[in-house]
């Protein structure tokens, strides 16, 4: 069995599950505009990991490119409003990062999400206090699939690449974690999509809950 000396961690639909705030936000930005919709969370949670582009035209039916950044705008506004209004960690989560914390194994935290939307959901969130670090994409100027926020928070950590592990929930996960020399897991917890298939994106481990991860975390 493979073993780890570090970890890092995408954060929507690995650590923390974010979707009814997001898709509550979502909800309220189609009524402001008089859109007829039904948003059930189940079906929209697969469109989470895509980013907010994705989420606005899933309701906008894939509305012209200038309409569509003043409708993401829009979007963020609202939900930076409801942060964590209903969103927490994932079960088996917190366990995990216990263990982690008990290994003294050292973990951090590499996201799409904007910094300004991340840094107060992981400050609410007494669990993830010791995060070695945050790394967003706008911070770094590039967002995954690209290997550059997980080589940054590589460099800040002084991790050797080839003993650290990224887990995330999306393609662009594995593809930034194999571009940046780590090991790439896939959290089936997180926001997938009917059509997703995993077991082709050549990721390194399938972990269902996050107790799967603690074998190669083991002193």
């Amino acid at each position: 069995m493979d073993r780890y000396q570090a970890i890092l961690f995408d954060l929507d639909g690995t650590l923390i599950d974010t979707a009814i705030d997001m898709i509550h936000a979502l909800a309220q930005l189609a009524d402001k505009h008089g859109m007829d919709h039904t948003l059930n969370v189940s079906e929209f949670r697969q469109y989470i990991s895509q980013g907010a582009v994705a989420l606005v035209k899933s309701v906008f039916n894939d509305p012209p490119q200038q309409q569509l950044e003043t409708l993401r705008q829009e979007y963020l506004v609202i939900y930076q409003q409801q942060l964590n209004t209903h969103s927490h960690l994932f079960d088996g989560v917190a366990g995990l990062i216990d263990h982690l914390d008990q290994q003294d194994i050292p973990w951090g935290i590499v996201t799409n999400k904007p910094s300004w939307l991340a840094k107060p959901i992981v400050q609410h969130i007494r669990a993830l206090k010791n995060s070695r670090i945050l790394v967003c994409a706008d911070e770094v100027g590039s967002s995954k699939p690209s290997p550059q926020p997980l080589l940054q928070a590589a460099a800040n950590m002084d991790l050797n690449h080839a003993a650290t592990l990224y887990l995330g929930d999306a393609r662009s996960d594995v593809e930034a974690a194999h571009a940046a020399g780590m090991s790439s897991g896939i959290a089936l917890w997180g926001y997938l999509a009917p059509e997703d298939d995993p077991k082709q994106w050549s990721a390194h481990h399938h972990f269902a809950s996050p107790v799967d991860l603690l074998p190669h975390f083991m002193g």
